[in-house]
């Protein structure tokens, strides 16, 4: 115990940050940016990224939001955030993935955990045990999540 309690003391007069929270949403439409099949828009402390699948023949206009999705592996597992869908053209969708970035913008995590925000996520079972986090229906800003990292300032 002793050991644990100098480590924190250590990590915390040395400038680290053992945990981190940041508040994210799923972009708006008139945030993301896009050409030839790619598309970005910023985040708060990172950056969205998605890339439309398959034969892009002219430009490709965002339609709607569908829905954001978290996943649990179980009641008791962290929810890790999988994607932001819109809706493109008229029978496509992106997958738009949020990508973090540390104070001189490189990406440091491709993977984290999140806290949904708001009543606004659903509880749904999933294939193979699997509890699916979902946000629809409703504007893509309303999808809000803290996201749970590990940050080394």
């Amino acid at each position: 115990m002793k050991k644990i309690v100098t480590m924190i003391i250590v990590a915390s007069s040395l400038g680290f940050s053992l945990t981190s929270q940041a508040t994210e949403n799923c972009p708006a439409l008139n945030k993301i940016a896009g050409a030839s099949g790619v598309f970005r828009a910023d985040g708060i402390n990172g950056e969205w990224r998605g890339v439309l699948q398959g034969i892009i023949t002219e430009k490709a206009a965002l339609q709607s939001f569908e829905m954001a999705l978290a996943i649990q592996e179980s009641q008791t597992a962290p929810s890790k955030f999988q994607h932001c869908t819109y809706l493109v053209g008229d029978d496509k969708t992106l997958d738009m993935k949020f990508v973090l970035t540390n104070e001189n913008e490189n990406e440091i995590e491709r993977e984290f955990t999140i806290q949904t925000v708001g009543n606004l996520w659903k509880k749904e079972d999933g294939p193979f045990g699997l509890i699916y986090d979902a946000c629809e229906k409703t504007a893509p800003e309303n999808c809000i999540f803290t996201v749970d990292h590990l940050n080394i300032l």
